[in-house]
Formats: structure tokens, sequence, C-alpha cells
């Protein structure tokens, strides 16, 4: 990979901790075919809806789709002084810049498979009924980023709505530092679950970059990514991470506290 590739893929001093799996890499193994069409089969993950509803003494239609709820984990590795993010295609994403590509010029080329790639939080769906939230974070965070954390480091921050126009689904959003000892040793961990199509890169971005990253409307982003490391750099910066006091705030009712740039 070229010098300026490198840095258009791994911006803001970003650091690659998955060797063996790179955007190059993932990439590559995407082949030409990409073709969208209306569902015309029962989905697993997803379903169409409609609710009817009176308001004002009419009856009203909503379109809507029930999914799972979810939980997403805020990562600070410790010994890097960085976030740990995850990066994976996501087909909606690209479907949506195929589209807009196609509107402006239905001759021009496809986009690349690049633009289909997003920066996200280690998350996953709540789908296991025998696991709690936390165990859950615990599981994902060994799948997708390889480290082993302990079940009583994985602290709760708060509650969010996704999609609140088309699904309405709770979001719960979790806590935790890694460090270089709790990497995992075993081969394959890490990256996602293969079986299930999953191609997951593991990066650290240096906290210092923290602002310069959550403001680059270029960058493919969750707004939950945006507010986990906003809310995490303001209690690592002030201090609020360690302590019996200031541990109260990770564990028990969140305070929130403005994260306005001083």
């Amino acid at each position: 990979m070229s010098s300026t590739s490198n840095k258009n893929h791994y911006p803001y001093d970003m650091k690659n901790l998955s060797p063996h799996l790179t955007i190059k890499d993932a990439i590559d193994r995407h082949g030409p075919k990409f073709e969208e069409f209306p569902l015309d089969s029962p989905s697993p993950f997803v379903k169409p809806r409609k609710v009817l509803y009176d308001f004002d003494g009419k009856q009203r239609r909503w379109d809507l789709i029930e999914a799972h709820p979810s939980v997403s984990v805020i990562l600070y590795h410790r010994d890097l002084d960085s976030w740990l993010l995850v990066r994976q295609f996501r087909p909606p994403v690209y479907a949506v810049s195929l589209r807009e590509a196609r509107a402006a010029d239905p001759s021009a080329p496809a986009p690349p498979f690049s633009a289909g790639f997003t920066y996200e939080l280690c998350a996953g769906l709540v789908d296991k009924a025998k696991l709690s939230l936390a165990e859950i974070c615990r599981e994902e965070i060994l799948e997708e980023c390889g480290f082993d954390v302990p079940l009583s480091s994985i602290r709760y921050v708060s509650t969010a709505t996704s999609a609140t126009g088309c699904m309405g689904a709770k979001h719960d959003i979790f806590f935790a530092e890694v460090t270089n000892g709790m990497q995992s040793g075993e081969p394959g961990v890490g990256g996602g679950l293969a079986e299930h199509g999953e191609c997951i890169e593991v990066l650290a971005l240096p906290r210092c970059r923290t602002l310069d990253f959550i403001l680059d409307g270029t960058l493919s982003k969750s707004p939950g990514l945006m507010f986990g490391l906003l809310w995490a750099d303001q209690m690592i910066s002030k201090g609020e991470k360690k302590g019996e006091e200031e541990a109260s705030i990770m564990t028990g009712e969140l305070l929130l506290r403005s994260v306005a740039p001083s």
C-alpha cells in the first residue's frame, strides 16, 4: 500500500491492531457484484411493519422496522492512550453511496468499495436471552477486538434510542479499559465471526486526535461513536475514571457534563 493510500485509510495517526486484517485485505475480498432488491423473504434481523394510530381524530399510518436492541462499548486502551475502534464494510452505507453516485451521473462508475466502510464502537445485537448486557459486551469485545476483558471492568454509561423515525430500538452504551495484557493469544480471535461474513479491522485512535476525528465529516461514523468518545474523553481528562468516588459516575447514575471544547 502506498504511503498516500495508507494516510487516507489511517487518518489522524490511527494504527492497525489486527495485522492479519487491513482495509486493503477486506476490499480485495470483494467481488464486482453489488445489487439492491426489495426485501422478498423474511429476515432474521429486521421485520418491516406498519402501525395505524389515531391522532387529531384521524387515522395515521407509520412504516417501521422491528429489530433487536443492541449494545456498544467505548474501549480505552490504557497502554496506548488510544480508543479502540472497529472498521467494517456496511452494505447499507455503500448502497446509499451508490444511489447518490447514480443519481448524479447514471453513466459514472460505481464508487470504490472503500465508500462503504465505517468507523464504529465495538457493538452487537442483544439476541442471547441467557446473557446479561455486560456479558454480551464482553463476548463482542473478544470476538471483534481480541481482548479478554473482565466482566467487572465493563461499566454501564447510558441508554439511547436507535433510528427513532424507523426503528426505535434500545441501544445500551458501556465503557471498558483494555491493556496489552488482556490481548488474547488465541489464533483467530478478533476480527469478528468469519462464518457470519464478518471482516472487522481493529484500529487505535490516539486520544489526542479525538476531536479532529469526530469533526471530520468525510469519515463515515456512527452517532454513538461520536457521543461515546466525547463523553469518555471528558471523563478521562478530568481524572474521573479512577477512585471510588469517580467510579460511581461510571457505575451509578450518569452525570453528563459539557463536552464543548474549551
